[in-house]
């Protein structure tokens, strides 16, 4: 009798426990969006790790590339970026080729060699690179000439480079960013022999806009005045004499100085050696690593401040960074492609 007493006693309890748990804890909003939020990260890894991303066919001028174990291909690592639409690992070398790397590194899907044949720059130093769609990359050198490459009938080929205008002789360039809102590349500058550092917005802007726009006024004018059989006619003639899309370039819309005045004392006798090796955003901030001095630099480009803060040792010498699962991780072996060889930062 004692015995089923105590294990009645013992159940009950489990289930009031139970019951007032869910009631004053599962209940909370808050802490469902934490849980859910969770899941979400779980899940999100789980599928990078599955998700199997179909080869994409490397050029037909190049040579054919054994792309189910090469990656001792990669050497000399100048960028990495992450891709969450795609699952991959973009890489750039500093012997001018593309990769694109399997989400969980033990591939390469494609590769593409950058020729300078054709093209109307070359280009050093590779600063930085962006994802803008599934199809589009953007990567920009240290002389400002931007290189985009294209995924055109499933293969990545490089566009016609463009030197990015407005860009002065004494900007030493690192770091690429995007606004995804206004469609302009964001690049940081620190003006040469002074401790001034700049985010430049760079815009897309299409040429002799001025005459197009003209041009586009007289058209609405004269359809105004014709008769519906006229129109219609010129409508026709319109679609059969498709018109050349317009040609564009790149220049420095605008330049936004930082203020340094919130830093500690220490952090801001590293910054006066200020160099700048990557540069990633995330959730509305810039982040820009100093693997010399050991900083990580936060920088918010609304209020045009820039703060930092010591990081882990093991970053010391490393060449970039990227984002991955909203974390950050340095580039501290650039001579080869090994997921055990980037570091986290944060």
């Amino acid at each position: 009798m004692k015995r089923s007493y105590v294990l009645y006693t013992t159940l009950f309890a489990v289930v009031v426990g139970v019951i007032l748990c869910y009631v004053f804890v599962f209940s909370d909003e808050d802490i469902q969006s934490q849980i859910a939020s969770t899941f979400e990260k779980i899940d999100i890894q789980t599928s990078h790790q599955s998700t199997s991303v179909p080869p994409v066919e490397a050029s037909p001028d190049e040579e054919d590339i054994d792309t189910t174990d090469a990656l001792e291909q990669i050497q000399e690592i100048d960028e990495v970026y992450y891709s969450d639409t795609i699952g991959s690992y973009l890489v750039l070398t500093k012997n001018k080729e593309f990769f694109e790397v399997s989400g969980n590194a033990n591939r390469v899907n494609s590769s593409l060699i950058l020729e300078n044949e054709g093209q109307p720059y070359r280009f050093g130093e590779f600063i930085g690179m962006r994802m803008i769609s599934e199809d589009k990359i953007y990567a920009v050198t240290a002389n400002g000439v931007l290189v985009t490459i294209e995924r055109v009938e499933g293969r990545w080929t490089e566009q016609r480079r463009k030197l990015i205008k407005g860009i002065a002789s004494t900007d030493r360039l690192f770091g690429l960013g995007y606004d995804e809102e206004t469609k302009r590349l964001i690049i940081m500058s620190r003006l040469e022999d002074t401790p001034d550092v700049e985010l430049l917005y760079v815009q897309e802007r299409t040429l002799e806009e001025e005459t197009a726009n003209d041009s586009e006024a007289e058209t609405d004018t004269s359809s105004e005045t014709d008769s519906d059989d006229d129109s219609t006619s010129t409508t026709d003639e319109a679609d059969a004499e498709a018109a050349p899309e317009p040609k564009t370039e790149w220049a420095v819309e605008s330049r936004k100085p930082l203020t340094t005045e919130g830093m500690s004392a220490s952090i801001q006798q590293k910054f006066e050696n200020f160099r700048g090796v990557g540069l990633v955003e995330r959730q509305g901030r810039i982040y820009v690593l100093d693997s010399e001095e050991l900083v990580l630099y936060t920088v918010n480009p609304d209020e045009g401040t820039m703060n930092g803060q010591m990081v882990t040792p093991r970053v010391y010498g490393s060449t970039g960074m990227f984002l991955q699962d909203n974390e950050i991780f340095a580039i501290v072996r650039p001579d080869v492609f090994d997921l055990d060889d980037f570091v986290s930062v944060d």
